[in-house]
């Protein structure tokens, strides 16, 4: 009997120490949201280096030396203040991430496949960024259309900056105002061939910047303002539309500028048709057809005469290279039990370009065959993310059953660096809606109407002062203003 009291003892006790005992496996995978009184990104940070993939085109706003500061009641960056911030973070797979970012950066910053901690900071009206913490002293921001490397320099923010402080502050400071911007090429099927034209649609604080519309397609390069034009040239029977691009300086009519000369083509009654798929800052996506075969194609913008478009191992890894091989063999390999067996070889890897699905750009692949010796082609999706060097913004923060729960006929959707518009693109309309706390508002600030066919070529964002610079240099070049809710 004595023993089995003092075994009961015995348990009692292993009980009561245990109850004194943080056991690791309580809180395994489990995410912990931080303590209500404490900031995630608190003290004084400072910018060490510019990581962006690319500059824009126009007076491009030097950070490196300047501040952040992060607080429960305030956020600075450089000269610019936010009142009463969120917070919020997310655990996030780092190479899925930065692949929505369209950006490579040293593992040694950020590693390959680990979970990450990014956190997001706005206010009811303003999105200011998202930020990456590499450790306890470094922090990525990409805030401001930039992607940079800020170091901590103190724990503690500004006297100025606490919540005691914060009104005197504002009286020199204000909040900055949303403002973003778009340069949206659109692509017109008609009779005589494609046309195109640019608009520029832009708000400050959820209200319209006058819509300025040009011909053709007025787009920014890191050398600054180009354009992209498409000639209906014939000679004899011999019909080919010709490929131009200009810097806008250079005051030369399109006809004079390099373009692909049709003397070298002397196949009788021959019509090679070249149209604009994609335009971006250094390639544009074409779809080449003569005489019923239908090619895809990328040329570099600064060769767009050239009659060789760009590989695609010269865009991709080595490992997406693997992966598109595989999709074009997996198409060949449909087609080939269907019984078709005359494919291209697509040996200079060509053959390639890019496709609009549900508020994104994709890779797509094209097989040409013969069936019946009546030309067809399959198209194949390449499941890559393109590469910055093709497109540099394409992030939609908007989940797609948002956007039709709002517009069910929505077909596509864009949505500026600073989430504060949206542009949905139906088949007859183009709705500009203002968006607070990642939500569409009621009403759509002005809506487009489309005609048959139209579509999406460009959509290039401006955001903070670049705003400015692009409109003005925009109507320097001839745009002139449109009323968005004309026939």
């Amino acid at each position: 009997m004595a023993r089995i009291v003092r075994l009961l003892i015995m348990v009692a006790i292993i009980f009561l120490l245990g109850g004194c005992t943080k056991l690791s496996w309580t809180t395994a995978g489990k995410i912990v949201p931080p303590v209500g009184n404490v900031c995630p990104l608190e003290g004084k940070w400072v910018v060490i280096q510019d990581l962006s993939s690319r500059h824009s085109g126009a007076d491009d706003q030097i950070w490196i030396g300047d501040t952040a500061q992060f607080t429960r009641g305030a956020a600075m960056l450089g000269n610019y203040v936010w009142n009463q911030p969120s917070y919020k973070i997310k655990k996030v797979n780092s190479t899925d991430y930065l692949m929505t970012k369209y950006l490579m950066l040293s593992s040694s910053l950020v590693p390959n496949n680990t979970v990450i901690e990014v956190t997001t900071v706005s206010t009811s009206e303003n999105f200011l960024g998202e930020f990456i913490r590499v450790d306890d002293s470094k922090l990525i921001a990409f805030a401001e259309n930039k992607v940079l490397l800020l170091k901590r320099v103190s724990d503690q923010v500004d006297s100025s900056l606490t919540a005691a402080d914060l009104d005197g502050v504002n009286k020199n400071q204000k909040d900055k105002p949303a403002t973003s911007g778009i340069l949206l090429g659109l692509k017109t099927p008609g009779n005589d061939g494609n046309a195109y034209q640019t608009f520029w649609i832009a708000a400050s604080n959820g209200k319209l910047h006058p819509l300025l519309m040009e011909k053709d397609i007025f787009f920014p390069r890191s050398s600054g303002f180009w354009f992209l034009q498409v000639h209906n040239v014939s000679t004899g029977s011999i019909k080919e539309d010709e490929l131009s691009a200009r810097d806008v300086s250079t005051k030369i009519s399109g006809i004079e500028t390099k373009t692909m000369g049709i003397i070298q083509h002397d196949i009788p009654g021959k019509v090679h048709q070249r149209i604009i798929d994609y335009v971006g800052n250094d390639y544009v996506a074409i779809e080449n057809k003569v005489d019923g075969v239908d090619q895809l194609q990328v040329l570099p913008v600064d060769k767009i005469s050239a009659q060789e478009g760009v590989k695609i191992s010269d865009l991709l890894e080595n490992s997406g290279s693997v992966v598109y091989n595989n999709a074009r063999a997996q198409a060949i390999q449909s087609l080939r039990n269907k019984g078709i067996s005359s494919t291209d070889n697509d040996d200079r890897e060509e053959n390639f370009g890019l496709m609009r699905k549900n508020g994104h750009w994709y890779l797509q692949g094209r097989i040409n065959y013969e069936d019946g010796n009546t030309p067809r082609y399959l198209d194949y999706n390449v499941n890559l993310i393109p590469p910055a060097k093709m497109v540099s913004y394409d992030t939609l923060c908007l989940s797609w059953q948002n956007i039709k729960d709002r517009v069910p006929d929505a077909m596509d959707a864009f949505t500026s660096p600073n989430r504060d518009i949206a542009l949905i693109k139906t088949k007859a309309k183009l709705y500009v809606y203002g968006i607070t706390n990642d939500q569409l508002g009621s009403e759509p600030l002005t809506k487009l109407n489309l005609k048959e066919g139209e579509a999406v070529v460009m959509a290039e964002w401006a955001t903070g002062s670049y705003v400015d610079n692009w409109e003005k240099a925009f109507a320097a070049n001839g745009a002139q203003k449109y009323d968005l809710t004309s026939p």
